[in-house]
C-alpha cells in the first residue's frame, strides 16, 4: 500500500479543510495516508477518519497553523505574531527558510501532498509548499491550487519558483487551472483538473438533523462564507441596504460564518437599520438546515476558485446566485444550478431583483436539480 503525505495548515470550517476532510474520506483504506497539520486544531478535526494518522511538526511552522483566536496566552500570540511580522517584512520564503532550521527532514512517503496554495508573498498564510519541497523526501511531490492565481496577486518570482519544483499540479476546477496557466503557461504540461470531493450524503443527513422554519412571505437568501475581503460580504450587506424598502421588507439575509470582517459587518447592519433583514449567525458547524430552507444561495465574492458550497447547496436543491468568478459559469451556469451576475454591487442588487420578481423561476431552477 502507497504511503501519502498530505500538508495542510490546520481543519478549521472552511473550504479548502471541507475538500480535505472529504478526500481523506475518499482515499483512507486505499493508501496509508499520513495528515501533517501546522496546527492541529479546529472543528473539522473529529471528521477525519480513523484510520489516518495526523502528525504536527516540532519546529516553529506550527505558528503558521495558528489563528490569533487559536492563541490561548501572551506567548502564544506574541510567537505567532512575530513569524506573522517576519513574512510581512521579509517575505514567507525567508520566514519559511527560518522556520525550517529546526525542521527534521521527513522520511518515508512515496508521495507528499502540499493541499494549500501560496498566496502573495508578504502575506502570512500557507508555507505548505516550502514545508514539502524543502522537508519532506518523497518520490513525487504534488500541490494543489484552491485559489484564482491572478486575482490573489499570487503571481511572483518566488511562486512560480515553488511550483516550478512540483511534480503535478492539481487545479479544482478548469477555471482554477486556466487562471493560472495564464500567468504561467511554461506549467500547462503539469497542471491537471482535480475537482474536490463531496461527501453530499453526510450533507443532507446533517439538514436533516438542523431543519430550519421560516416564514413563506419572505424570499430567503443565505450566504456561507468566512468573511474576508475577497469574500466581499460587506458589500453584500451594502446590496441589501441598496434596495427599495419594500423590496427590503420581502428579503431575508442569513449570512453565516465568520472571520475578519465580522466585527465591521455588525457595525454595518447598526448603522444601516437592517437588523430585520440580515441576520448574521457567525460560524456554524451545521449550516446545512439554513442552506436548503433558502429560496437562493447568494455568492458575491470578488474571486473563488471552485467554492465547495456550490455543490453542497445544489445537493439540496438550493439554486445559486453568483458574481462572476474564475469557475461560475462553469460550476453554476453550465449545470443550470442557478445565475451569474456582473461583479458588482449593480450586478448582485440586478440579480437579487430579477428573482425577487421572478419566483417562478426560481422554482422552476430548482424542479430541475
Amino acid at each position: 500500500m502507497k504511503k501519502i503525505l498530505i500538508v495542510n495548515n490546520n481543519l478549521h470550517i472552511g473550504g479548502v479543510q471541507k475538500a480535505l476532510v472529504n478526500l481523506l474520506h475518499e482515499v483512507s483504506g486505499k493508501y496509508e495516508i499520513t495528515l501533517l497539520l501546522f496546527s492541529a486544531c479546529g472543528k473539522l478535526l473529529d471528521r477525519v477518519p480513523g484510520n489516518v494518522r495526523v502528525i504536527t511538526p516540532d519546529s516553529p511552522f506550527r505558528w503558521w497553523g495558528l489563528t490569533k483566536e487559536d492563541c490561548k496566552d501572551a506567548g502564544s500570540l506574541l510567537r505567532r505574531a512575530f513569524w506573522a511580522g517576519m513574512t510581512r517584512m521579509a517575505g514567507r520564503g525567508m520566514s519559511a527558510r527560518a522556520a525550517g532550521l529546526l525542521q527534521e527532514k521527513i522520511r518515508g512517503f512515496d508521495t507528499a501532498v502540499s493541499f494549500l496554495h501560496s498566496g502573495p508573498p508578504n502575506v502570512f498564510y500557507g508555507g505548505c509548499n516550502e514545508f514539502v519541497l524543502q522537508h519532506v523526501e518523497a518520490g513525487k511531490k504534488v500541490t494543489f491550487l484552491h485559489c484564482d492565481y491572478g486575482a490573489i496577486h499570487a503571481d511572483c518570482r518566488e511562486n512560480t519558483k515553488l511550483y516550478g519544483q512540483f511534480d503535478r499540479i492539481a487545479a479544482c476546477s478548469e477555471g482554477c487551472r486556466d487562471s493560472f496557466l495564464r500567468k504561467l503557461p511554461q506549467f500547462s504540461a503539469k497542471t491537471s483538473v482535480v475537482p474536490n470531493c463531496h461527501n453530499y450524503s453526510e450533507v443532507r443527513t446533517m439538514a436533516d438533523a438542523a431543519p430550519v422554519r421560516r416564514k413563506e412571505d419572505r424570499f430567503y437568501i443565505v450566504t456561507v462564507s468566512r468573511f474576508g475581503r475577497e469574500k466581499a460580504l460587506l458589500r453584500a450587506i451594502g446590496t441589501i441596504a441598496s434596495l427599495r424598502p419594500e423590496e427590503r421588507a420581502k428579503i431575508r439575509y442569513d449570512i453565516i460564518g465568520s472571520g475578519p470582517e465580522y466585527a465591521q459587518a455588525v457595525r454595518l447592519l447598526r448603522e444601516s437599520g437592517l437588523e430585520d433583514t440580515v441576520v448574521l449567525h457567525g460560524e456554524m458547524e451545521n449550516p446545512y438546515g439554513f442552506l436548503r430552507a433558502a429560496d437562493v444561495l447568494l455568492i458575491p465574492s470578488l474571486s473563488e476558485a471552485a467554492p465547495l458550497v456550490i455543490g453542497e447547496a445544489a445537493s439540496l436543491g438550493t439554486p445559486i446566485l453568483t458574481t462572476e468568478t474564475s469557475s461560475a459559469r462553469e460550476m453554476v451556469e453550465q449545470t443550470g444550478w442557478g445565475w451569474v451576475c456582473v461583479n458588482s454591487e449593480e450586478g448582485i442588487r440586478n440579480g437579487i431583483r430579477r428573482l425577487l420578481y421572478e419566483p417562478d423561476t426560481v422554482q422552476e431552477t430548482k424542479r430541475r436539480m
